[in-house]
């Protein structure tokens, strides 16, 4: 059963809009095309007798690229779930914390993900828990670590 929502009761703020979407890893081109659709929305709600734009936007968004039809999950794991993985093969043959500074761990892991080594540094000083967001991916970097007979798992509720 679908539930409705009212609204017009609720105002949203766009930088709230920005925020959530920056803070989920969706690709640019991800983030690009939320931000058309939303763009397009507000534009209809506040001048819904100018056709022409709400034309140039709605054609806007029929050229987005159309996904493929059948991806082998291309999305890119989250800033947290990479570096718990990082983290648990770097346990895994002694270089991990107890054994290495944690601000060189860091370098390692921005330098192999391509992050920011200070996003990464923050996360880890103050210690990495997983929300259901990350449900997916852990079920995902689980069965690879699996597939390739390692002993390493990441625990959803467990504190990194």
């Amino acid at each position: 059963m679908c539930e409705s929502v009212n609204i017009t009761s609720s105002l949203i703020d766009a930088n709230d809009i920005l925020e959530v979407i920056s803070q989920h890893n969706f690709s640019n081109q991800k983030q690009i095309e939320f931000l058309q659709i939303i763009s397009y929305a507000l534009f209809k709600k506040k001048y819904p007798t100018k056709i022409l734009g709400i034309i140039k936007r709605k054609i806007k968004l029929l050229k987005q690229p159309a996904e493929p039809p059948e991806k082998d999950n291309t999305e890119v794991a989250s800033n947290k779930v990479r570096s718990v993985v990082i983290l648990e093969l770097l346990k895994k043959v002694q270089l991990g914390p107890a054994q290495n500074d944690l601000s060189k761990i860091c370098k390692l892991i921005a330098f192999i993900t391509g992050s920011s080594y200070v996003s990464i540094y923050k996360e880890l000083q103050k210690g990495i828990f997983f929300s259901h967001f990350h449900k997916t991916q852990i079920e995902e970097i689980n069965k690879i670590l699996g597939d390739l007979n390692s002993s390493i798992s990441i625990d959803m509720d467990k504190k990194y």
